[in-house]
Parts: structure tokens; C-alpha cells; sequence
């Protein structure tokens, strides 16, 4: 599946689990040559609003974890990556005049659990940024910041 594509399935999912009122016939993808947000939409009541992915799983690892069978006590140890990523998203800025979101989310397997991730992540938001929410999808949905 294609990035975009499988943006698209993420932040579908994100609005079936979040209830926010977005016009799904808006959603476009971001052109990050000009410096977009990695989808484009609008509110059902109208006003754009932008957001920006990012995946808390190193897929790699993922992969690696997905095919190991660990035999005769063998065990994997690994580190959450999860503050690294946030802290590249953290980095960015965008061209556009309204407001951009940023979705963090986590896929299966659980490498990480949610109540170590979300402590470690939420205090990097405290720091100046472009975002005017960010949110955590995982077990559950949570906001992390959002502008006053």
C-alpha cells in the first residue's frame, strides 16, 4: 500500500475512534515539497484544517518482531523510539494559512505500551511548535497539547 493510501486508512480510522466532524470528500494529500501537512481537509461546519502523521513503530523493527521465533529463552530488547520521532515532527514547519494537527499514532505489535509512551512524549510539547493539537492514537485516543 502506498504512503498516502494508507495515510488515508490511518486518519480514517483516527475519525471513526475520535469523532471529529471532517468532510471525508475533502481529505486530500499534502504536497511536502511545498512544505503541506501530509493531509488537507476541512471541518463539516467548514474552515481547513491540516495534519500531519507520524507512526510511533520503527517499521523495521516491526518487521523483525513479526517474523521472530523466539526459541530456547531467547527475548528482544529494544528501546521506544517513540520521543525520536516525535521530537523530527516537532521540527517542522508548514506554508499553509490554517491550522495543522498533528496524529501520532502506534500500530501493533505492542512493543511499547501506551502508559510508557504517553508520559514520555507529552512533556516535548511543552517546548514552541506549529501544531495547534496533537493527539496520540494507541489503545486509546488522547490529546497530548493543544493551543490555548
Amino acid at each position: 500500500m502506498r504512503k498516502a493510501e494508507y495515510e488515508r486508512t490511518v486518519f480514517g480510522d483516527f475519525l471513526e475512534r475520535s469523532g471529529i466532524q471532517i468532510d471525508r470528500s475533502s481529505i486530500q494529500s499534502g504536497n511536502a515539497t511545498h512544505k503541506e501537512p501530509d493531509l488537507i481537509c476541512k471541518y463539516v461546519g467548514g474552515g481547513d484544517v491540516g495534519f500531519e502523521l507520524g507512526r510511533l513503530t520503527d517499521p523495521i523493527l516491526q518487521c523483525a518482531v513479526n517474523r521472530w521465533e523466539p526459541v530456547n529463552g531467547e527475548y528482544l530488547r529494544t528501546r521506544d523510539h517513540s520521543a525520536d520521532i516525535a521530537k523530527r515532527k516537532l521540527k517542522k514547519s508548514y506554508s499553509v494559512q490554517f491550522p495543522v494537527q498533528l496524529l501520532l499514532y502506534k500500530e501493533d505489535p505492542v512493543i511499547t505500551p501506551d502508559n510508557i509512551i504517553i508520559p514520555t512524549i507529552r512533556p516535548l510539547f511543552r517546548r514552541r511548535h506549529s501544531y495547534a493539537k496533537v493527539w496520540f492514537m494507541g489503545k486509546n485516543i488522547e490529546v497530548l497539547y493543544e493551543a490555548s
